[in-house]
């Protein structure tokens, strides 16, 4: 699915559902969702059924367990060790719907994304469907089954309503991964054409197609270059194609959230935030709250409490409380970032790349979390010098350059050629010029759309940083300033995205 084709269909859905009868407006959005997964492949449509299906009956099974648990106890007036063995028992056949459920949906994600990599490993190669966003629809669908089993919301009783929160067309392609409680009834509600929300949702649509397609597209081809030539390139080229790839993967990913969120806005639809300017985070566990924050709260929520707070960790921390306070204290965290980044790792694939940058984001926060109390004690002692704006920057920069290692391993086909390319970076020396550029498919057209473009997305990212809402007060301009300054921006986008390959205006994450 193309931007293009995302854009289009999203507008043309915001307008005809601003024509929609109040009543059927939900039904008008599960029909254009539905139809939009089709168009982008109908046999992948059976898979996105069968995950909303499983969560939602199962849901309904552990729901309907839990009342009539309750009519038993209140009823029969079950009291001390008989009421307890029986809320056990009612536990274990709650936990029977949630497993099989969860098996079921991420056994069926493992084996239609991990198999052909597994296979390719043995020189077998086997070509499986992979359905579109099929790790974000499972990833929303297990959410809500698990909300629903720890009694945080109550099941919904219409699929068709439920099919709608898991098929919502915007959020399906790459995400956010949205909670129920948040979305849900926004879909259900019939929200009244808003002029003012529709032009705000515009704005964002052409700035996030502003950073997808005259960014990260024209970065594309040069990063796609380098990396697919470890042992050919060096020093500067390699560290250029790293920065670019920081832009590219950045702007492809927030320019993609931007667009389904501003078409989601123009319908009175408000979702997740995503991103928020994760490049200015001060630590590596600032950024990944700044980087795709609906994985990030999916992940703290789902993995990371119930491992750092499950029963053997617990164990090892009161074993380490004596003699390590420190430690006891600690640990729980720093194993569980190592779980949840090496399971992040994964997700991205299964290949060894992943799971080394995994492995290196959940090794550096797991150390993090160590250190944590002398990190204290330090800004504790040095009060004045943690609260300076040269500190600040230096923590910006030194998160810049932890992240930037990460994306070697993170962009490389595979593990081996980011050690190659790392060492190369570090050791041999390939002067930058415009013929290497031009070779490697960065003109000086395209170097300086490039650096115009990030300079103009660093200073409106600086404004939001500092506050500034740079949408309200453009779209809070009189007529005439306002439209001159969109009729400039307008302009220069379709000035700068023609001529890009059009095989590169797919998103990068949509088949995560």
């Amino acid at each position: 699915m193309s931007i293009f084709q995302l854009i289009g269909v999203g507008v043309a859905a915001a307008f005809l559902y601003s024509l929609c009868p109040r009543r059927i407006k939900w039904v008008f959005l599960l029909i254009i969702s539905l139809a939009w997964y089709a168009y982008s492949g109908i046999k992948a449509l059976p898979f996105l059924f069968v995950t909303a299906f499983s969560t939602w009956f199962a849901a309904k099974q552990i729901s309907s367990i839990s009342v009539k648990s309750k009519e038993r106890i209140r009823s029969e007036g079950l009291t001390g060790q008989a009421r307890k063995e029986y809320k056990n028992a009612v536990r274990n056949q709650q936990r029977h719907w949630l497993l099989a459920a969860l098996l079921l949906n991420f056994g069926l994600l493992a084996l239609l994304k991990y198999t052909p990599p597994l296979f390719a490993l043995m020189d077998r190669p086997i070509d499986l469907l992979l359905p579109l966003g099929i790790s974000f629809y499972t990833f929303q669908s297990t959410g809500y089954l698990l909300d629903v089993y720890n009694a945080k919301i109550q099941p919904e009783q219409n699929p068709l309503r439920y099919l709608l929160f898991v098929s919502f067309f915007p959020q399906l392609i790459q995400g956010p991964i949205a909670r129920y409680d948040q979305l849900a009834s926004q879909l259900n509600e019939p929200h009244e054409f808003d002029m003012a929300q529709f032009e705000k949702g515009l704005l964002l649509i052409l700035f996030g197609f502003f950073k997808k397609r005259v960014i990260a597209d024209r970065a594309a081809p040069f990063v796609s270059a380098v990396f697919a030539d470890a042992s050919s390139q060096g020093g500067l080229v390699i560290v250029l194609a790293v920065l670019l790839y920081s832009l590219q993967q950045y702007c492809d990913f927030s320019g993609g959230i931007d667009i389904v969120t501003g078409i989601a806005e123009m319908m009175g639809i408000r979702l997740t935030p995503n991103f928020r300017r994760p490049y200015f985070a001060v630590s590596l566990g600032d950024f990944w709250r700044r980087w795709h924050i609906s994985l990030g709260s999916w992940m703290r929520d789902y993995v990371f409490y119930p491992f750092a707070l499950c029963a053997p960790v617990a164990r090892l921390s009161k074993a380490l409380k004596t003699k390590h306070p420190g430690l006891a204290r600690t640990l729980p965290a720093a194993l569980g970032n190592i779980l949840v980044f090496l399971l992040v790792g994964i997700w991205h694939g299964a290949q060894m790349n992943y799971v080394l940058w995994g492995l290196y984001n959940g090794l550096i926060l797991a150390v993090s979390a160590l250190l944590e109390p002398q990190y204290k004690s330090f800004q504790t002692g040095h009060a004045s010098l943690a609260a300076s704006p040269g500190f600040h920057v230096f923590r910006v920069l030194r998160t810049f350059l932890i992240v930037n290692i990460g994306w070697f391993f993170d962009r490389s086909e595979h593990a081996l050629d980011a050690f190659i390319l790392f060492k190369r970076t570090l050791t041999v020396s390939v002067p930058v010029n415009s013929d290497l550029l031009l070779s490697l498919g960065l003109s000086a057209r395209d170097t300086h759309i490039l650096l115009f473009s990030a300079v103009l997305l660093l200073i409106i990212s600086l404004l939001e940083e500092r506050g500034v809402p740079v949408r309200e007060r453009v779209l809070g301009l009189h007529i005439v300033p306002r439209w001159c300054l969109l009729f400039l921006f307008i302009l220069f986008v379709v000035a700068t995205f023609t001529g890009l390959n059009p095989e590169n205006s797919g998103f990068m994450y949509a088949v995560f």
